[in-house]
């Protein structure tokens, strides 16, 4: 089966994807500080520095930014430029999905994967 969220978006606007990248980014911060409250995990590494856009990775109505860990690693990110809305969409399964590093996720999962990257177990 063939996810809804991964189809090209007709009429994306670079506008509204760096609008999304701002809100993606505070919502990643602010799942960060929730996760380094667990106890048993440890942040080596956060979101360093600004967002770089790279139109040579834009693709399906999605743009890129290259996002820099403190660490040295960068992620890529690739945000749908349609309406916040559409993809905060959490209730049906046809908001469009952001891709980090090639992996395409709704808006929750990708908050998750970049907010994560910089954690590790302490077991």
């Amino acid at each position: 089966m063939i996810n809804p969220g991964t189809a090209p978006i007709d009429g994306a606007d670079e506008e509204l994807a760096r609008a999304n990248l701002d809100a993606f980014l505070d919502a990643v911060r602010q799942r960060a500080e929730q996760m380094d409250e667990v106890p048993i995990r440890q942040r080596v590494a956060h979101l360093d520095g600004d967002p770089v856009r790279d139109p040579g990775a834009d693709r399906d109505g999605r743009f890129g930014w290259d996002l820099s860990m403190s660490d040295g690693r960068t992620i890529r990110v690739l945000i749908p430029g349609v309406p916040l809305a559409a993809l905060r969409d959490d209730i049906t399964a046809v908001a469009p999905c952001l891709y980090v590093n090639g992996n395409a996720n709704w808006w929750s999962g990708a908050v998750d994967s970049v907010a994560g990257e910089g954690l590790t177990l302490n077991l």
